[in-house]
């Protein structure tokens, strides 16, 4: 018998309903989603849209039951891209978006001290030099052929470079520390290559790590550092290919900038550059075309990386059938043609304070060929010297320049004036950055610099250049990359925090 039964029970009975109430509200709720709620499993047209949803933009799916819905569609709903850029307010949105376009960024004076870097707008960073004492470091890569070769410098040429300088003494001269920023740039290179050739020959066919290896060998890229000793305000720039540092230097006498080359470009059109390959390939004339002034057709005639340049076709050709490489120089016969041995310039720079009307500092231009393709190295300075002025009559803000000539857009049909081109001969639209289309309208330097090279007041080349989409811009505007540095001397350089106080960490890119 249960025991439970025969207990005697005081007052009412509970019985808990819970089961039964959860059920039937459970039941209805199911019932209503299979009534009202579609539950759809993905098919095959969800597949097709998802490999579109890098493009928002992609309409992949056409299904119409009939001639009006084919009719409805191509009236109503099928955009014209050129539409918006008639409208010459969405022209001046995109204007006025270019520094973002553009990834334009700066480092304000305040911002510079925590690192002890001078004034300027696109500072890389600050590490040791000789005697561990702290320089300053810029540098462009112009990666061809891939960007892996460039990656890898981005990497590795700072710290290499100030591990190298910082062993030096700090009285160092001058020839120890080039030739110390020679053998890091001629020993990087010798690493990619070296470790390259022995992923070759040791790891087998297609294997993974042999090509991950192998692509900065690959590729190929220029390389442009400058490098700063604030204490001893002496700059030195490292060229490798055709990247381009230019300094804007006040002239009393004329009472202008005047550019001053702290590098030259290394291309077949180096009467030097031309001079040394051929005295180390003496029977091969025709390895430089003098009209492009490409060395195999590489438009540089230094880099590092760059495999089919630097080893023999019968090593180029193993790698082009077991890793997927590229084919070797028909012409190539006396290999190394290149070298990643850079030219090194030392300038003494002046350095002023900005509250001194009675002496101006030194600015340095550091740019890509992308930017140096439309616009020379005397007209680069005087852009950044009308940006300079137009920042003074701000108050420090380009954007609050009292007399800044607000840009017209309209959605005339007219080419802008300067650009050419050839239809019968092939030559493709070429223009110029003159002052008489400067647009100074920028508060970054460097981005007043990009926005002038791509066209300036004539917005409709601007804009243009702007909607190309990819790959096909690289024809009209290769990869740019501009640096300005300002060497102004700020007021609490050099100053020692107090003890216990912490640097900020704001600044570093990662």
């Amino acid at each position: 018998m249960d025991r439970l039964a025969s207990l005697p029970i005081d007052g009412p009975i509970f019985y808990s309903a819970f089961p039964t109430k959860t059920v039937i509200f459970l039941v209805v709720v199911v019932a209503a989603a299979l009534y009202f709620v579609e539950i759809k499993e993905e098919g095959w047209a969800d597949h097709v849209l998802a490999s579109f949803s890098g493009d928002p933009g992609a309409t992949p799916l056409h299904f119409y039951k009939d001639r009006d819905e084919v009719d409805h569609w191509v009236q109503y709903h099928i955009p014209d891209p050129s539409a918006p850029l008639k409208d010459p307010e969405v022209m001046k949105q995109i204007s006025e978006q270019f520094s973002k376009i553009a990834f334009g960024w700066e480092i304000e004076p305040e911002e510079s001290l925590e690192f002890e870097i001078p004034e300027d707008y696109n500072a890389i960073g600050t590490a040791p030099g000789p005697g561990s004492k702290p320089w300053n470091y810029w540098s462009i890569f112009d990666g061809h052929a891939g960007r892996h070769t460039a990656y890898y410098l981005q990497w590795t040429l700072h710290p290499s470079l100030s591990r190298a300088l910082s062993n030096l003494s700090p009285e160092a001269t001058s020839s120890v520390i080039h030739s110390t920023i020679k053998d890091v740039f001629t020993n990087l290179d010798n690493e990619i290559m070296t470790r390259a050739k022995h992923a070759a020959n040791w790891f087998p066919t297609a294997n993974a790590a042999a090509v991950s290896a192998l692509t900065p060998a690959f590729s190929g890229s220029c390389a442009l550092l400058a490098a700063f000793d604030p204490e001893q305000s002496k700059l030195r720039v490292a060229c490798v290919g055709d990247s381009r540092a230019v300094l804007g230097r006040w002239d009393s006498s004329e009472r202008k900038y005047v550019a001053q080359p702290l590098s030259v470009d290394q291309t077949g059109f180096n009467e030097i550059e031309v001079s040394r390959i051929k005295e180390a390939h003496p029977d091969e004339d025709d390895i430089l075309d003098p009209k492009s002034g490409r060395l195999l057709g590489l438009a540089v005639t230094r880099a590092f990386g760059d495999h089919r340049w630097k080893w023999d076709n019968t090593l180029i050709t193993q790698l082009q059938s077991r890793f997927w490489g590229t084919a070797p120089r028909p012409q190539s016969k006396t290999p190394p043609y290149l070298t990643a041995e850079p030219e090194i310039t030392e300038t003494n720079i002046v350095r002023a304070d900005p509250k001194d009307k009675s002496a101006r500092s030194d600015f340095m231009i550091m740019a890509s060929d992308g930017l140096w393709d439309h616009i020379s190295s005397e007209h680069a300075v005087e852009c950044v010297e009308r940006w300079l002025e137009a920042k003074e009559r701000g108050n420090g803000k380009v954007s609050r320049d009292p007399t800044i000539q607000q840009p017209i857009f309209n959605n005339s049909f007219n080419a802008d004036e300067g650009v050419e081109y050839d239809a019968e001969s092939g030559q493709q639209v070429n223009w110029k950055a003159e002052p008489q289309y400067f647009a100074i309208e920028d508060d970054n330097a460097a981005v007043c610099l990009a926005r002038n090279a791509m066209g300036g007041t004539r917005r409709g080349l601007f804009l243009g250049l702007l909607s190309i989409p990819g790959p096909l811009c690289r024809h009209a505007v290769d990869d740019t990359t501009v640096m300005v540095v300002f060497f102004d001397r700020i007021s609490g350089e050099g100053k020692k925090k107090p003890a216990g106080e912490k640097k900020k960490s704001f600044w570093w890119p990662w």
